[in-house]
C-alpha cells in the first residue's frame, strides 16, 4: 500500500483544480476519478455568481458576495480565498496555452444556443461577448443536421434582452457528415480539428460573410484547448467568432477537462480512472485509507490527507433513503430537511430553487466535515465541490466558481 501526501477523490473540476493546487505545494497526489464529472459536458465557462440570494442578476459577483448567508460555501471559503483560487485557474489556463478573459469584478453576459444570456465571470476568448455588445451586425451560422442549436431561437431570444435588437442574418454550412443520423457538437469540432474540414468551412464562410462580421457559432471551434481552429477561421475570412454556450453536453467543458489533465499529468499527479472509491478506514478521528471496490478486488490507498469531490446527487457523491441522505464514501451526516416532503417544489421553476439542490455536507472554515453539533469529524478530510451544503448552483449560477474556489481552499487547507 503506497503512502501519498495527498488522495482527491473525484475527477469534476473540483478535484482536480485541488489535485492541482496541492502537487504546486510540492505534494505527493493520487487522483481517484470513477468518471469524468460534469465538467465534461458543461459550457466550460466560469460562473461564480450570476444572482443574489433573491434572484437578482448581479453586474459583479465580488459585490454579490456579500449578500451571501453565512452557511454558504463562498462564505466559508473568504473572499480573498475566492480570488485568488480564480487567479490560480486563469494562470494555469494561460500556462497551457488556453487563456481565459474576464475577472472577478464583473459579470460576462454569454449568449446561449437557445437565445438566453448567461452570466460568467471568466471564459475562453472564444465566448467573448463584448464583441457581440459592440457591434450591429451579426451573422448566426449553423450546421444543417446539428441538433441542439436552432439559429432562428437563438435571434428571437436575444432580441428580447435590451442592446440586443440587432441586425441578424442566418447562414447554414454544409459538414459534409453522412446523412442519416443526427449531428453533434462534437462531430463538428473533430471535423474542425482536420485541416481538411477546416478549409471547407472557410471556402462556406467566404461566401457567406463580409468582412468585419461577428460571428455566433455552436461551441464547435476544435476538440483541444488552444485557439487554433478559432484564430485560422478568423484570419481567413476576417471576422470575429463567439461560440454561445451550448446544451449539454459542450465540446467547450471537454476542451477544459483535457486542459487539467494534461496539466496534472504533466507534473506528476498519478492518476487512477475508473476507480470506484466505496468506503474508508477511520481511526481517532482521522482517514488513514479509502478503500476502491472493482470487479477484481478491493484496494486500499492510504495518504496524510484527503479531498472528497465526488459530486452530489447527480454525481454519485450523495444518495437519498427514504428519510434520509448520506454521503457515501465516509458516511458523513448530510444537511437535509427532516421532513422529505420538503426535499422538492411542487413547481419545477419555484422562486426559492429546489430544495434538495442546497442539500451537502456542513463544514468548517478548512472545509473539514462537521457533525450536527459543529465538531470537527475528520481532521484530515476536506470537502469540495458539490458535496458542499449551503448554495443552489443553478439558481445562482455558481458551480464551477465554487468547484475551483473549494478546491483551492481544501488543497491549502492540508
Amino acid at each position: 500500500m503506497n503512502k501519498n501526501d495527498v488522495i482527491v477523490i473525484g475527477g469534476g473540476l473540483a478535484g482536480l483544480m485541488a489535485a492541482a493546487v496541492a502537487v504546486k505545494q510540492g505534494k505527493k497526489v493520487l487522483l481517484l476519478t470513477k468518471g469524468a464529472g460534469s465538467i465534461a459536458i458543461g459550457s466550460g465557462s466560469i460562473d461564480v455568481l450570476g444572482y443574489s440570494p433573491t434572484g437578482k442578476p448581479l453586474a459583479s459577483p465580488h459585490e454579490g458576495l456579500d449578500e451571501l448567508p453565512a452557511g454558504h460555501p463562498y462564505s466559508r471559503i473568504g473572499r480573498s480565498a475566492v480570488a485568488a483560487a480564480l487567479d490560480t485557474f486563469s494562470e494555469l489556463t494561460a500556462g497551457e496555452g488556453f487563456h481565459y478573459i474576464g475577472a472577478l469584478d464583473h459579470n460576462q453576459w454569454v449568449p446561449t444556443a437557445v437565445g438566453t444570456l448567461k452570466p460568467s465571470c471568466l471564459v475562453p476568448k472564444t465566448m467573448d461577448p463584448s464583441l457581440l455588445r459592440s457591434n450591429s451586425q451579426v451573422a448566426v451560422v449553423g450546421f444543417t443536421g446539428l441538433k441542439d442549436f436552432y439559429p432562428e431561437l437563438l435571434v428571437r431570444g436575444l432580441r428580447q434582452h435590451q442592446g440586443y435588437d440587432k441586425s441578424y442574418s442566418i447562414s447554414m454550412l454544409d459538414s459534409g457528415l453522412p446523412p442519416g443520423r443526427d449531428v453533434t457538437a462534437l462531430d463538428i469540432a473533430r471535423l474542425l480539428d482536420k485541416e481538411t474540414g477546416r478549409q471547407t468551412c472557410i471556402q462556406q464562410l467566404r461566401q457567406m460573410l463580409d468582412p468585419g462580421t461577428v460571428v455566433l457559432i455552436p461551441p464547435v471551434l476544435g476538440t483541444s484547448p488552444d485557439y487554433l481552429v478559432a484564430e485560422q477561421l478568423a484570419s481567413a475570412t476576417e471576422c470575429s467568432y463567439i461560440e454561445t454556450a451550448g446544451l449539454p453536453p459542450a465540446v467547450s467543458g471537454m476542451r477544459l477537462r483535457t486542459l487539467l489533465i494534461r496539466h496534472l499529468k504533466k507534473h506528476g499527479v498519478e492518476i487512477i480512472e475508473q476507480a470506484n472509491v466505496s468506503g474508508a478506514i477511520v481511526a481517532d478521528g482521522r482517514c488513514q485509507a479509502v478503500i476502491t471496490s472493482n470487479v477484481d478486488r478491493d484496494r486500499h490507498y492510504s495518504a496524510d490527507a484527503f479531498v472528497l469531490a465526488t459530486g452530489g446527487f447527480f454525481g454519485g457523491g450523495l444518495a437519498s433513503q427514504p428519510g434520509s441522505v448520506r454521503e457515501v464514501v465516509f458516511d458523513l451526516p448530510v444537511s437535509a430537511y427532516p421532513d422529505q416532503a420538503e426535499w422538492s417544489d411542487s413547481e419545477l421553476f419555484s422562486t426559492r430553487g429546489q430544495p434538495f439542490e442546497r442539500f451537502g455536507v456542513t463544514v468548517d472554515a478548512k472545509l473539514r466535515p462537521l457533525s450536527e453539533s459543529g465538531e470537527t469529524l475528520l481532521t484530515n478530510v476536506h470537502i469540495a465541490g458539490r458535496n458542499l451544503a449551503g448554495y443552489d448552483y443553478g439558481r445562482e449560477k455558481s458551480g464551477n466558481g465554487v468547484a475551483i474556489a473549494s478546491g483551492y481552499h481544501a488543497a491549502m487547507s492540508l
